[in-house]
């Protein structure tokens, strides 16, 4: 009797294995989503407090946002520019919507040192600013509200280096 036994329970697990591992996969993808959900909703709350306390539409900010970060990853060290993107979730999805310009034959002609990068990085915010219809004005109150925005929930090393990757505003 206990050999049956012992074959029957062989059988029965065999075939809860490979049903197993058919919903492991599923179970995985769902955690994903769930996290890439929470990383959506704390992008949307940037945004979203950005939008109100600039009074402009939420899709203008998120393009001046996103100018914004590409203009701190251009001047920022690769290191430098991880730990602000650790602290705002999916940040290269703001450099996306940022709009994309070309760099002019004049500045291209100055070469590539510090002065020529800030021309440039200043130049872009100028255009990107002017085609999404923010006035440029708005420009350093953007800045300030996503570094007080970071430094709020505890990220105050990415705010420093927000504020170093566009220090010559």
């Amino acid at each position: 009797m206990k050999p049956s036994i012992l074959l029957l329970s062989m059988a029965l697990s065999g075939l809860t294995l490979p049903t197993l591992a058919i919903e492991l996969p599923s179970s995985l993808t769902e955690k994903l989503t769930d996290s890439k959900k929470i990383a959506e909703i704390k992008s949307n709350a940037l945004i979203s407090y950005a939008a109100s306390q600039l009074g402009l539409p939420e899709k203008k900010v998120a393009g001046g946002l996103g100018a914004i970060f590409k203009v701190a990853k251009d001047n920022l060290s690769k290191e430098n520019f991880s730990m602000l993107s650790s602290a705002v979730p999916d940040i290269n999805s703001y450099i996306k919507q940022a709009p994309i310009f070309s760099i002019s034959t004049i500045t291209s002609l100055l070469g590539s040192n510090e002065t020529t990068k800030k021309a440039e990085s200043a130049s872009y915010l100028d255009s990107a600013f002017k085609t999404l219809g923010i006035p440029k004005e708005s420009l350093p109150s953007m800045v300030s509200t996503v570094t007080s925005y970071l430094d709020n929930n505890g990220y105050g090393d990415a705010a420093e280096m927000l504020k170093k990757g566009v220090n010559f505003l």
